[in-house]
């Protein structure tokens, strides 16, 4: 039965990779997920040089908006995800929440539901594939058993493809996600880290928290900085 079923999740990518006439990557994964899954958005999440997801790939503008939202607060399933290093469910967030601004954010965007699978390499876990659903209710036996597969899809490509320096291969593998939108944030935070004179880590919290308070995406933020129309030093937020 198993077998079966880890075919027929096989068989949902390579259907995915073949109708857009390329070589299966991270999207075929997500997009058969969503598919599968009965998702309104499925987001691929992998641990950056700062030790924290960086989303890679969502299948849709509000997953991505929700997975950037993620990164921005410091909360959600994705960020307890990677710190517990286990599953993390949210089965209705109209409920009581342990991430009440993520909760929020979620449900404003048609999201009821959220569960969010770590990528183990060993037992330590280096990306997270989170799934997005517009109805309130747990997964069944089998939809967990289906998660979990395209988890280990997801992983799996990322031991074959992704290498310690960047490749076509690796662009290739998440083309079509995040890519540009979050090299703004990576060429930002070193900017940053550089007006106030300090670390990556730093850098990073104090462009998070700007975004956080005034309402904007991370890569807009990031821009603004790139473009000198936003600076840092000490007493800034």
């Amino acid at each position: 039965m198993e077998d079966g079923r880890a075919r027929e999740v096989t068989a949902s990518i390579n259907k995915m990779a073949l109708e857009e006439g390329s070589p299966v990557a991270v999207r075929h994964v997500c997009r058969a997920c969503a598919e599968r899954m009965r998702a309104v958005g499925v987001v691929q999440y992998v641990v950056s040089d700062l030790g924290q997801g960086e989303p890679v790939y969502a299948t849709d503008l509000a997953a991505e908006q929700i997975a950037e939202l993620q990164v921005t607060l410091g909360e959600g399933p994705a960020v307890d995800t990677l710190a517990e290093e286990r599953p993390m469910f949210a089965v209705d967030l109209t409920s009581p929440s342990p991430w009440p601004m993520f909760a929020q954010a979620a449900v404003d965007a048609g999201v009821r539901a959220v569960f969010a699978f770590p990528l183990q390499m060993g037992s330590i876990s280096v990306g997270v594939l989170e799934i997005y659903r517009a109805a309130p209710g747990d997964l069944t036996t089998v939809e967990y058993r289906d998660a979990l597969l395209y988890t280990d899809a997801a992983m799996a490509l990322l031991l074959e493809h992704v290498d310690d320096v960047p490749t076509n291969a690796e662009n290739n593998l998440f083309a079509g996600g995040f890519g540009s939108r979050w090299d703004l944030v990576h060429q930002a935070t070193g900017i940053i880290s550089v007006q106030l004179g300090g670390g990556l880590g730093e850098a990073f919290l104090r462009l998070r928290g700007h975004a956080f308070l005034t309402g904007r995406g991370l890569a807009d933020v990031a821009e603004d900085v790139i473009e000198g129309r936003l600076r840092f030093d000490g007493d800034d937020c």
